[in-house]
């Protein structure tokens, strides 16, 4: 799988999130950055490097996805 790399705005496809669940974008050290919402996602404020998008599932004993996400200038 590849990194998604991102310049500016990130967007978080409507059809993904169908259903309620929080989609977080994540540092490398795992702290949360920024909620993500459907649609465009401005990520101009975020230093350059690698990220981590999580989508939690609304689902109880099923696991997160997790997308690594470059953020370039």
């Amino acid at each position: 799988m590849r990194p998604t790399i991102v310049r500016g705005v990130l967007f978080l496809s409507e059809a993904a999130s169908r259903e309620p669940q929080a989609t977080s974008l994540l540092d490398v050290s795992g702290r949360k950055v920024l909620n993500l919402k459907p649609g465009a996602n401005d990520v101009r404020a975020l230093a350059p490097g690698v990220y981590f998008m999580r989508q939690a599932s609304s689902v109880e004993h099923q696991a997160s996805s997790v997308i690594k996400v470059v953020v370039a200038r």
